[in-house]
């Protein structure tokens, strides 16, 4: 089992770059995305995008969904915005990126 303050001081590691930064505040701002409209905003080579997507989707600070062969992604829940709101990123003071989680067929939350 992993060190919990290790894996902490990963998270932290990991927000502290500036294009991952940019890209929850993009997110936070606009709502749900496809790497296709990020990409222009951000100005970063598609496989740089990929590769910081993925590092803030195994933290679950955003989530993707796929439609087809477009991958859409999202803040992951208020929770993200809350804690970019207190660390001073203004970008977080956006409208609810995300959406509530429908009950599953069976009633139960997924």
């Amino acid at each position: 089992m992993a060190d919990p303050l290790k894996v902490q001081a990963r998270l932290f590691r990991d927000l502290g770059h500036p294009l991952r930064l940019r890209i929850l505040c993009l997110l936070a701002r606009e709502g749900r995305q496809c790497v296709c409209r990020m990409l222009p905003e951000l100005e970063v080579p598609q496989p740089t995008l990929s590769r910081h997507l993925a590092v803030l989707r195994d933290h679950g600070l955003i989530e993707d969904e796929r439609e087809g062969t477009m991958v859409f992604y999202r803040i992951a829940d208020e929770t993200v915005l809350a804690a970019m709101r207190a660390v001073g990123l203004p970008c977080a003071a956006a409208k609810r990126p995300f959406r509530k989680r429908r009950p599953s067929k069976g009633g139960v939350d997924e």
